[in-house]
């Protein structure tokens, strides 16, 4: 619920009711690290504007078709669909739309890019984050990537089951493609160092190195050939180059990039591959889809157990002493691993890898002349507030800043980053502001349990035997009409209805007409936007016109009507309004049955947002007929949608009627959109007739 009540000179004030969308967010845009507007991208998608679609997504994300396949996914964590039936499966048709379009997708350079140089030391979700917002804003920057090619972890230490090579490079092409030089194959620190990069002209330097070495414990054995560290492990599989692992492997450590290294060793052939943790199986960090999936392919999990010593017999590897684990975290909730020394226990393997976490590669300070503090440290420093650092000029972003996260989480820190650096560049104070708008709250039960339930639309998946013979990618992609119906669930938080004060009459209509009971009347009426379905049902009922949407506006249908009547060649000229809630994606995208000569089809994801001055709108625009296709009653997006659209009919038709005109112009037909020959009957059907 708004705090202070709307009126007309608000929204005149605003010039667009949809500007009213920025003053409160969905929880999934909340959610979200980089706040991406997630309801707007799915309801591009849901309409088949795909492109429309992904240019959303990048406003916001840069990887977009690496977060696609691996993104954590809290916005759907946070999708209030949850309370109905399950959340929308964002991320599934976020790579669809990314996938599809790839690096075609539209592109927003700086109009002139002659601002300073900015040197970026590491090519990875950060890097390239910052880089492109750089760009956007007119600087040159360059990226130095140590590997031979950019992308950083995800393309290093990923797996190709989960993200394959080419789904990165999509993202890097695109980000390239503003005017971002990716110089490879140099590592900072070695090849060159900050100091000769300033001298080169760099007006600021920005680090976003990650966290690019494995922790690793100082066992006894540990030493031998076979101990790996994860990430060398995995970037030996990532570039294909060999590694000496036996049969027998033993993955040390319980996170997401443990799982990875388990999930990889079964691919390369071991024959058993076993995961050891200090933590318990509901401790366990790695994401639940992740375990599940590693348990399928055969990994098995030990719990509680603590490594001792690496046992190794005659120069080889034969097991891991471990010891039982008593706890993991303290009564304050920090990491403090406690020991029972007495229950000690030896396992077989022949191959461990250390995934125990990672820690900053430091190697680029080479010649900076920082130096190592009483405990060896490095006395480098960095303000998280600023992302400056000790050194004039270096700044730095992503994981070698902030706690081991995501993706998408090193974007946004990248995307932080360039903003101070502007600041600075511009000689100004660097202030950033994080403050983001309220979200709205959970939903109610008895709100949720009058929304229709949609199933979720599954991804089909290779059988876990199938899919540990190959790095192939073990999940499909939707398909167009999977994404479409997927995005279509999306219940559109926040783009309901406000009600303008000022014009209200309190005449309860809105209530009445209401299916969700949301209208609370007053003095005037008022609608709380956390409850709000954005039916729209409210809008076209009100006498006064007293209620706005703030996600759509009522001329967008109008306009898209009368841009349909004019590709229409002379003669009868049919509007058809067909509810495609069901429809396949061949029809929204005018792909299927072509439709009768002199109709003009729109598809709507519901007919609820239809009222009468639509349907007469549409005969002032040229339009010789109109007719409203529904499907039987609880097969529109919402309840009692098809019954508002036959009372809004009715009144039409009473209304040409009265000033003399035929009734028949104005129809509505219930057939199922799902069955394409019964909605291209009907309309033949109706232009015959006229």
């Amino acid at each position: 619920m708004r705090d202070a009540d709307l009126t007309s000179a608000d929204i005149a004030r605003l010039g667009s009711t949809t500007d009213l969308m920025d003053r409160e967010w969905a929880p999934c845009q909340n959610a979200c690290p980089v706040h991406a507007d997630v309801r707007a991208y799915l309801e591009a998608a849901a309409a088949g504007d795909f492109v429309k679609s992904i240019d959303i997504i990048r406003q916001r994300l840069p990887y977009a078709s690496i977060c696609g396949r691996i993104c954590h996914h809290p916005c759907e964590q946070n999708c209030r669909r949850t309370d109905v039936d399950k959340p929308v499966a964002v991320r599934e048709v976020k790579r669809f739309v990314s996938e599809l379009n790839g690096a075609k997708a539209p592109v927003h350079a700086a109009v002139m890019q002659n601002k300073a140089t900015v040197a970026i030391i590491g090519g990875g979700p950060a890097g390239l984050a910052a880089a492109l917002e750089l760009a956007k804003l007119g600087y040159r920057p360059t990226i130095f990537e140590k590997f031979p090619i950019a992308g950083g972890i995800p393309v290093t230490a990923i797996p190709k089951y989960r993200l394959p090579r080419e789904v990165v490079q999509q993202d890097v092409d695109w980000i390239a493609a503003h005017g971002v030089k990716i110089v490879t194959g140099v590592e900072i620190g070695k090849d060159k160092t900050i100091p000769q990069l300033q001298k080169e002209g760099f007006a600021a330097v920005l680090v976003t190195t990650g966290l690019a070495k494995s922790r690793m414990l100082p066992l006894p054995g540990s030493d031998n050939p076979r101990v790996f560290p994860v990430l060398k492990y995995l970037e030996a599989i990532a570039f294909e180059k060999p590694i000496d692992q036996g049969q027998d492997v033993l993955v040390i450590g319980g996170g997401n990039v443990a799982v990875d290294a388990a999930r990889s060793a079964v691919r390369l052939g071991a024959k058993r591959v076993r995961m050891m943790m200090l933590e318990s199986d509901t401790e366990m960090p790695a994401w639940s889809w992740e375990q599940h999936e590693a348990k399928e392919e055969g990994v098995t999990f030990v719990h509680r157990r603590g490594p001792v010593e690496v046992v190794v017999k005659d120069g080889k590897l034969t097991g891991l002493k471990h010891r039982k684990v008593t706890r993991v975290f303290d009564d304050a909730k920090k990491f403090n691993p406690a020991y029972d020394d007495a229950d000690q226990a030896v396992i077989e393997c022949d191959t461990i890898v250390m995934a125990i976490g990672q820690m900053q590669d430091l190697g680029f300070l080479a010649d900076c002349g920082v130096k190592p503090d009483a405990q060896g440290r490095m006395m480098f420093t960095i303000n998280k507030a600023t992302h400056e650092t000790t050194l004039p000029g270096v700044f730095a972003a992503g994981e070698v800043v902030t706690p081991p996260g995501s993706a998408v989480e090193a974007c946004s820190s990248g995307q932080r980053a360039a903003k101070a650096i502007d600041m600075f560049l511009s000689s100004r104070p660097i202030v950033l502001d994080d403050a983001t708008p309220p979200y709205i709250g959970t939903m109610p039960s008895c709100t949720a349990d009058k929304i229709i339930k949609v199933d979720r639309n599954p991804v089909p998946a290779e059988p876990a035997a199938v899919r540990v013979k190959t790095w192939k990618p073990f999940e499909s992609t939707f398909t167009e009409s999977a994404a479409m119906a997927e995005a279509r669930r999306c219940m559109s938080c926040g783009s309901g209805a406000e009600v303008l004060v000022d014009k209200c009459a309190a005449c309860q209509t809105c209530y009445r007409v209401c299916p969700f009971d949301i209208p609370k009347v007053t003095d005037v009426a008022r609608i709380d936007s956390a409850l709000c379905q954005a039916c729209g049902i409210c809008m076209a009922a009100c006498p006064a016109n007293a209620i706005v949407a703030k996600g759509w506006t009522p001329t967008a249908l109008a306009a898209k009507t009368k841009a349909a009547l004019a590709k229409l060649p002379a003669g009868k000229k049919v509007v058809a309004y067909v509810n495609g809630f069901l429809a396949d994606a061949a029809s929204w995208m005018a792909k299927a049955t072509t439709a009768p000569a002199g109709v003009a089809e729109i598809y709507l994801s519901s007919v609820s947002k239809l009222g009468t001055g639509d349907l007469l709108a549409a005969l002032e625009a040229g339009a010789t007929g109109v007719m409203v296709i529904t499907e039987p009653e609880g097969n529109d997006r919402y309840p009692k949608a098809g019954q508002k659209a036959q009372a809004y009919v009715d009144q039409a038709r009473g209304m040409l009627k009265e000033i003399g005109m035929n009734p028949d112009k104005v129809q509505l037909i219930v057939a199922s959109a799902s069955d394409r020959a019964a909605v291209v009957a009907a309309e033949e059907k109706f232009i015959n007739a006229q």
